[in-house]
């Protein structure tokens, strides 16, 4: 671990090759893993090349599609400590609201990694037990870069299992008419956690609302498998 001496170090370096850098990123992840050193691999996974590439694609796409702009309103589900996506949607849109069932990953992003970012609404919550109002008139994008993780995106809704029903309701009639969604799944059915991934991008397109359109489709193999990505309109 990299001590807050040599963090110093880093900063006056990199503050010298460029004096217009912003190097306040770099220094809130250091200073998070020092504050949790249990934390500490789970965060630099967090900011990995597969992380940020994955991610980046996600933007580009969205971009092509003139989905950013600075009245776009962004539900992140799932966003761990949103190392990547804020950082690259923050300027770009009006709001962005990130849930995550982890609090640890919503307190250590809200609080210590991405402490300046002003727009950012951070909440710990399952978003298969509870619909919020975030998801009303106002949300124009659904991000969720974490498929692999949930049960399939058509399923959106509360169960009730005393009935014996599992969502048999959903929610995405109730969300704004007019809003998109950017999903990503993928095929590395062995990491932990993983308890919904898809053999291909075929099979992550049953997955999708009823109704939905999709308006770009994009896979990104990295070295434990392969990324598939679904942007469109709900």
């Amino acid at each position: 671990m990299i001590d807050r001496e040599k963090l110093n170090y880093i900063t006056n370096i990199l503050n010298l090759s460029n004096k217009d850098l912003d190097v306040k990123l770099l220094y809130n992840v250091f200073t998070a893993m020092q504050h949790n050193p249990n934390l500490e691999d789970d965060i630099l996974d967090s900011f990995s090349d597969n992380q940020v590439k994955a991610k980046s694609r996600i933007v580009d796409n969205l971009d092509k599609l003139n989905l950013l702009n600075e009245d776009t309103e962004v539900v992140i589900w799932g966003c761990w400590y949103g190392s990547v996506l804020i950082p690259l949607l923050h300027d770009k849109v009006k709001k962005i609201t990130a849930f995550d069932l982890d609090s640890d990953s919503i307190t250590v992003g809200h609080n210590q990694i991405l402490k300046d970012y002003n727009k950012v609404t951070w909440i710990t919550a399952d978003v298969f037990d509870d619909y919020r109002n975030q998801y009303y008139d106002n949300c124009d994008l659904v991000i969720n870069t974490s498929c692999e993780h949930m049960p399939p995106m058509k399923e959106w809704g509360v169960m009730n299992p005393s009935r014996g029903e599992k969502y048999k309701n959903p929610w995405w009639t109730r969300v704004n008419p007019n809003a998109h969604f950017a999903f990503t799944s993928n095929d590395m059915f062995d990491i932990e956690g993983h308890t919904n991934c898809v053999n291909n991008i075929e099979d992550f397109k049953l997955q999708l609302p009823d109704g939905s359109t999709v308006l770009i489709e994009d896979e990104l193999v990295d070295e434990r498998g392969t990324r598939f990505m679904l942007i469109g309109k709900l």
